[in-house]
């Protein structure tokens, strides 16, 4: 992903702004003796990460809503986003071991489909930039259904796919996420309409929400479970075909070859 430094004057800016929260995140944990955010506790982690996301989406709104000119201007402040809900999101990955890493490699899988689909590099970036933080919703309880040791119930799986909708709420405060907020909200989506949200189906699903959804996917069957052992990626590649206008889009499963 192309990404541009941010300008030091609004980097300063920001850190001010969400410097007390550091400070009472690294007080905690030098206090509770734990080395880094994977040891701690996880009602602790969904606090921090509420008060960290709000106060980033609080002073991109300010700043935004004053008209602040500066050099990179908007750019400057998506990215400072970016990173920021990235901090959230690889900290909600790390606290289980078979999940370290996984939003990563989903936005790697989905550039990758993203190109081969023949998108712009302007919607490659777009479709990279939400595949990296669409699980920003894992702040609410549904990450501990994420996290159980055995394959989730129908009503668990309905539960937890509403971090989807968390996620997009969080983000649509802010008018340059507006490209973002519908892959995020959709990435549960299946072609048939049986996903979340309940009947959106097809060409109805934005294009990124639909390469997420494979790609996260894809992702979680090479993976490793409680419940399964990771399959290898010939096993991963027949499953989605199997679902092929079920849950996935029959477009992005006839190239879905290019996820190695």
């Amino acid at each position: 992903m192309r990404n541009p430094e941010p300008t030091p004057d609004i980097a300063t800016r920001l850190e001010t702004a969400c410097l007390p929260i550091m400070e009472e995140w690294l007080g905690d944990i030098e206090a509770l003796g734990l080395e880094d955010l994977k040891a701690v506790p996880e009602e602790n982690l969904r606090i921090w990460a509420f008060m960290l996301v709000r106060r980033v989406v609080e002073f991109v709104a300010r700043e935004m809503g004053a008209e602040v000119r500066l050099d990179g201007g908007r750019e400057d402040f998506k990215q400072l986003f970016f990173k920021s809900a990235c901090l959230v999101v690889d900290a909600i990955d790390s606290q289980v071991a078979y999940t370290a890493g996984r939003s990563i490699r989903v936005a790697e899988y989905a550039g990758r489909l993203a190109s081969m689909k023949g998108l712009t590099d302007e919607e490659i970036h777009d479709i990279e930039y939400a595949a990296r933080i669409h699980n920003l919703g894992l702040v609410n309880s549904s990450q501990r259904i994420f996290r159980m040791p055995r394959r989730l119930s129908p009503a668990e799986l309905s539960m937890a796919r509403n971090h989807s909708q968390v996620g997009a709420d969080i983000m649509r405060p802010i008018e340059f996420l507006a490209e973002i907020v519908p892959m995020v909200r959709c990435h549960h989506a299946h072609w048939d309409g049986s996903g979340f949200p309940p009947g959106l189906e097809g060409e109805q699903i934005p294009i990124g929400a639909r390469i997420i959804h494979l790609a996260d996917a894809y992702e979680a069957m090479c993976s490793e479970r409680p419940h399964r052992p990771a399959m290898s990626r010939d096993e991963a590649l027949n499953e989605i075909q199997k679902q092929s206008k079920k849950q996935f889009d029959p477009g992005l499963v006839a190239i879905a070859h290019v996820l190695t």
